[in-house]
């Protein structure tokens, strides 16, 4: 045990895995912020104004704190950085477990869903990891400043202002690296979507579930539409959403649910972001509701529509 204590790749190690969980949650939340920033204020622990601050800070600091662990630069002080934002989120998590004990964390947005209790061992890993890193007494392996201190060994200690200047040159290329690389890969992955989605299932909580179940009984599919007050995304989806709730008024329901007013509610259906469409077209006998489609983030009219007008025909 003492020599793996001892083993100098053990540090880097664990910089590499925390470095790597920061940016898989940073990325997840830089590609949906709307979402991430209803997320935040569907806890209900800060005022919306603070909510909203906090929701869109988050990603770029855990982007700043990943590439640096994963660079190696200053990791000591991104560690340490690290732990009040841990703190912060096991606050939040077990004021969630206690309000909504089945609802999701979104802590990794909609690429990984976790429960609280999931959420919290994480946290604890990573508290581990981080003091590790913070309070290890090893030199430096590893690490950009290890590679500046090679080239120019005095660099670090007689021109300081430019040895940090370099450090941080480091990091801000690395973080618009990873942040195009993960918009790139979101716009290959849109248009390689090109296979149908398998219908999904969707609990539907009281009072919601009765009037949808009724719609369902006379033949009409529901269009079920999840927002935040506040959210761009979703005050850019609610036209459109409501232009087609108008156009297909004979046919369908339209189901709008505030997720300020029905936190408990929307977080028991396990959305993680909003805006989120769900047309809902059966009645499952578990007590859930088929899903035809589902739409989350960005909301366009005409695949949206082609859905609803695939329900309706199909209802009839």
């Amino acid at each position: 045990m003492k020599t793996v204590l001892n083993n100098r790749w053990l540090i880097p190690a664990f910089r590499l895995l925390l470095g790597g969980i920061f940016l898989a949650a940073s990325i997840s939340k830089i590609l949906d912020r709307s979402g991430f920033v209803s997320t935040v204020a569907g806890y209900g622990l800060l005022p919306h104004p603070l909510a909203e601050a906090y929701g869109w800070a988050i990603p770029w600091v855990e982007l700043c704190l990943g590439s640096s662990l994963l660079l190696g630069v200053m990791p000591r002080l991104s560690a340490a950085i690290s732990l009040p934002e841990f703190a912060s989120f096991v606050v939040a998590s077990s004021y969630a477990l206690v309000k909504a004990p089945g609802s999701a964390c979104g802590c990794f947005g909609n690429f990984i869903v976790l429960s609280h209790p999931v959420s919290l061992t994480i946290d604890a890993v990573m508290v581990l990891l981080s003091a590790s890193i913070l309070f290890s007494k090893k030199p430096e392996f590893l690490t950009a400043g290890q590679v500046i201190d090679r080239i120019n060994p005095r660099y670090h200690r007689e021109v300081k202002a430019c040895y940090y200047s370099s450090l941080l040159v480091i990091l801000a290329l690395g973080m618009v690296a990873i942040t195009l690389m993960a918009y790139g890969g979101q716009k290959l992955s849109v248009q390689a979507m090109v296979l149908p989605v398998k219908p999904q299932s969707v609990l539907i909580p009281p009072p919601f579930s009765e009037s949808v179940s009724a719609s369902l009984k006379q033949g009409k599919p529901v269009l079920v539409f999840v927002y935040f007050q506040g959210c761009s995304a979703c005050e850019d989806a609610t036209p459109i959403v409501r232009q087609l709730a108008d156009e297909y008024a004979a046919n369908a329901t339209y189901l709008p649910i505030d997720y300020d007013k029905y936190t408990q509610q929307v977080l028991e259906m396990g959305v993680s972001a909003t805006p989120t469409v769900y047309v809902v077209t059966r009645d499952n006998e578990d007590g859930t509701f088929g899903v035809a489609k589902s739409f989350t983030g960005s909301i366009e009219m005409e695949p949206l529509k082609a859905a609803l007008q695939k329900a309706v025909a199909s209802a009839r």
